[in-house]
């Protein structure tokens, strides 16, 4: 009877370990959402130069900022 408790006790600790990770997965739709950026956020970014959409490099994001799809258009 002791080593049926035992194994219920393992068993039981081992799903709790193995199923309530702390992991999240956040779905975001990048055609609407608008997001605020944490620390740490590095990234190629762009510019809009002569009409188009022109690679500036890489660079770290200042946490607080917004991100989000931007116009349909541009100017």
């Amino acid at each position: 009877m002791r080593k049926l408790h035992i194994l219920f006790a393992t068993l039981g600790i081992v799903g709790c370990v193995t199923g309530c990770g702390t992991t999240r997965t956040v779905v975001i739709n990048a055609s609407d959402d608008v997001v605020r950026l944490g620390r740490g956020v590095r990234g190629e970014v762009y510019v809009w130069r002569d009409g188009q959409w022109v690679r500036a490099g890489r660079a770290t994001l200042p946490e607080g900022w917004y991100a989000g799809p931007g116009p349909r258009t541009m100017p």
